[in-house]
């Protein structure tokens, strides 16, 4: 099961299911409440599933998956304004939140039993500027990750070009370090782990450039510098969505070339394995599914489908407002990403 999310101002319908997706796609009516749900993630047990509500008091909200659809379980204050991203500590009792709008990281307490959202933890924003006088006028979050089984959170600042490191303990954030510093302009946008275990990948927005990174106790270091971008661009391109399956496969898409790029990582370095065009404009999110992958189009307002093996469309779905699809867990759906 797939569900489409979608931002309200640009037309959108909140939460939408995808029905027949190895057919001729359909678009359901779906849970208006949850609207401009431009990120989620799933419980650890996949039995509650949290979504931001991206708007300028920026909410979080958790739900359960019924037989009937979806039971709210309450919603809180992200802690800052238009909620970006989201992710949920291993144990399941905590939430890291990034809040693009000021900048901040949000850090909740979650019910262990039930998944609810308890109350604010803690709370962190940088002060500064970057390079770009429109994009990096301040602080602006765009990823917040847990690491180390749950002890620290790793946050990406867009307008300072940086990667937070924060340690945690049992009452909430303690100390901060910054683990990476990029270059000036590069706007860094997504952060993953690989699976290896040794290194991280960095997307970053502004450049359309995607850093290698090694670990290095709990700093990062960059070992790689490459495009997004399988050939030269004209005109604006901007790094989007970054994703890593269990085999360690780096997928990213570019926003103005309109691609999906697959990279591997060979003797410790990243090689481009293939790539295909999405089908739309501005692919903003991506699931991959057994050689498929689904691609939301921010500015196309569709979903597509692009078989991965010839990189040919195979659907196009009109989706008003598109800016995130949600797959069922990986234990019901085999292969989300």
């Amino acid at each position: 099961m797939i569900w489409a999310g979608t931002y309200e101002a640009k037309g959108g319908a909140g939460l939408q299911p995808l029905t027949d997706l190895g057919g001729a796609p359909q678009l359901r009516d779906g849970v208006r409440e949850i609207a401009n749900a431009s990120f989620a993630a799933w419980s650890p047990d996949g039995a509650v599933a949290y979504f931001v509500d991206e708007q300028e008091e920026g909410q979080v909200g958790a739900w359960r998956r019924t037989d009937d659809g979806w039971s709210p379980l309450g919603s809180l204050g992200s802690g800052g304004a238009a909620p970006c991203y989201l992710s949920i500590s291993p144990d399941g009792t905590r939430m890291a939140v990034a809040n693009y709008g000021d900048g901040s990281l949000g850090l909740i307490a979650l019910d262990p039993g039930t998944g609810a959202l308890l109350r604010p933890l803690g709370h962190f924003r940088p002060a500064g500027t970057g390079k770009d006088p429109e994009r990096q006028e301040g602080p602006h979050a765009h990823c917040a990750i847990f690491a180390e089984e749950g002890r620290a959170i790793y946050h990406v600042d867009l307008g300072l070009d940086r990667v937070f490191r924060h340690d945690l303990d049992e009452n909430g954030l303690t100390e901060t370090q910054v683990a990476f510093q990029a270059p000036a302009g590069y706007g860094p946008r997504h952060l993953a782990f690989h699976p290896d275990g040794e290194h991280a990948l960095l997307v970053c927005e502004l450049a359309a450039r995607l850093l290698l990174l090694r670990r290095e106790g709990t700093l990062l270091r960059c070992v790689q510098d490459v495009p997004t971008a399988p050939e030269p661009v004209s005109g604006e391109n901007l790094g989007g969505h970054l994703a890593i399956d269990e085999e360690g496969i780096v997928r990213v898409t570019n926003r103005g070339h309109d691609s999906l790029v697959s990279f591997a990582l060979e003797g410790g370095r990243l090689a481009m394995r293939e790539w295909c065009r999405t089908g739309g404009s501005s692919p903003r999110h991506f699931i991959v599914d057994a050689g498929t992958a689904f691609i939301a189009h921010e500015e196309g307002e569709c979903v597509t489908r692009v078989d991965m093996a010839s990189g040919r469309v195979t659907a196009r779905l009109p989706v008003p407002g598109a800016a995130f699809l949600f797959a069922s867990p990986t234990g019901e759906r085999r292969g989300a990403a």
